[in-house]
């Protein structure tokens, strides 16, 4: 039997599907904010995208 290849994507396909699908969003904050979000994103275990997206979830509410 013949085995089936394993394929792989590229990366310059996977960057062409996130400059499609994402933004990127560029901060600048102090020391200890970033500490603070840091000790969050921990915390609760989520990623940047999520926690960003509970803050804005709050702020609407």
């Amino acid at each position: 039997m013949d085995e089936k290849r394993k394929t792989h994507t590229s990366s310059a396909v996977k960057r062409r599907y996130n400059q499609k699908a994402y933004k990127s969003l560029t901060v600048q904050v102090k020391p200890e904010l970033a500490a603070r979000i840091q000790t969050y994103k921990e915390q609760e275990g989520i990623s940047m995208s999520q926690l960003l997206s509970r803050a804005m979830d709050a702020l609407e509410k």
